[in-house]
């Protein structure tokens, strides 16, 4: 019996030695360590690799959205330099000999000097000759293209057809084109030069 007594409490004993290894050098502490590491690598990912290919994609974003918008705008820019100058030519060269006067006078407010004063002198002979001699004068734009676009000047060639009947004779038609200098002054745009070419 006292063998069995301190054979029992010895085989207890090695069985904790045995079970106290593992808990000694078990998994818990490396995961712990591992835990560690693995928040340390995912931090040095994020701060070196995500962040900036995040700001390369937000910069490369915020410039295709700058260039749509000042593309649209300078499309929007040169349309509306065009139809300017094309209206405007329409309303330079056309008139009928009964209102002729009236029609002239108001094509003068399109338009700033020097061409202001140029025209204004050309009315002067044209008027009193269109109400004489019952002459017409229809005007179209077929095309029209912006040679440059700037914040206050633009250039514009137009493309003109004119017809022009003398009293009962038959209309006699000029294909011809222009080139159309335009100035924005107080946010309108507004005829400098009209010249020929």
């Amino acid at each position: 019996m006292s063998k069995h007594g301190m054979d029992e409490p010895e085989e207890p004993a090695e069985t904790e030695s045995v079970e106290a290894e593992p808990v000694a050098l078990g998994a818990p502490v490396p995961q712990a360590n591992s835990h560690k590491t693995g928040g340390i690598a995912w931090a040095r990912v994020t701060a070196y690799r995500v962040l900036p290919a995040l700001a390369l994609v937000l910069a490369a974003a915020a410039g295709g959205l700058w260039y749509l918008t000042a593309k649209h705008s300078n499309e929007a820019e040169r349309a509306t330099v065009i139809k300017v100058a094309s209206d405007g030519t329409v309303a330079l060269l056309s008139y009928q000999p009964d209102t002729v006067r009236r029609q002239l006078t108001d094509a003068r407010k399109l338009l700033t000097t020097p061409f202001l004063d140029e025209y204004t002198t050309l009315t002067k002979s044209v008027i009193p000759g269109a109400e004489q001699r019952h002459i017409a004068a229809a005007t179209s734009v077929p095309a029209a293209a912006a040679v440059s676009v700037e914040e206050n000047h633009a250039v514009v060639l137009v493309f003109v057809n004119q017809t022009v009947r003398i009293g009962d004779q038959a209309p006699s038609s000029t294909p011809t084109s222009a080139r159309v200098t335009l100035e924005r002054l107080g946010g309108q745009w507004l005829i400098a030069k009209f010249e020929p070419v």
